[in-house]
């Protein structure tokens, strides 16, 4: 199976000064984004939300994600990071 129709577990999630629409959508970009580098070697990738066509309708413009792959207990595991100002939002997550 394709990492892109492998399920996304969130195991963790931090905010600060984000509101729950907002983080929301960028778990879906960050979603969307780990699919996506999970079918290549890159083991970190960074993006603009502005790159994502939904950025601009769903109030995610903005922000920068720092996308990492590290293995732990024979997987991967996803870390990243959305940072706009003082707003900052980090994600922990894996695909089964």
């Amino acid at each position: 199976m394709t990492s892109r129709y492998k399920k996304a577990i969130i195991e963790d999630i931090a905010s600060h000064g984000i509101e729950a629409a907002e983080q929301s959508h960028l778990l879906d970009i960050f979603e969307y984004a780990m699919k996506s580098i999970a079918t290549t070697l890159a083991r970190e990738a960074r993006f603009e939300t502005i790159d994502f066509a939904s950025a601009k309708e769903r109030g995610g413009e903005g922000f920068g994600l720092l996308l990492r792959r590290t293995r732990s207990d024979c997987r991967d595991v996803w870390y990243g990071e959305f940072t706009r100002r003082e707003q900052r939002l980090s994600v922990i997550a894996s695909l089964e």
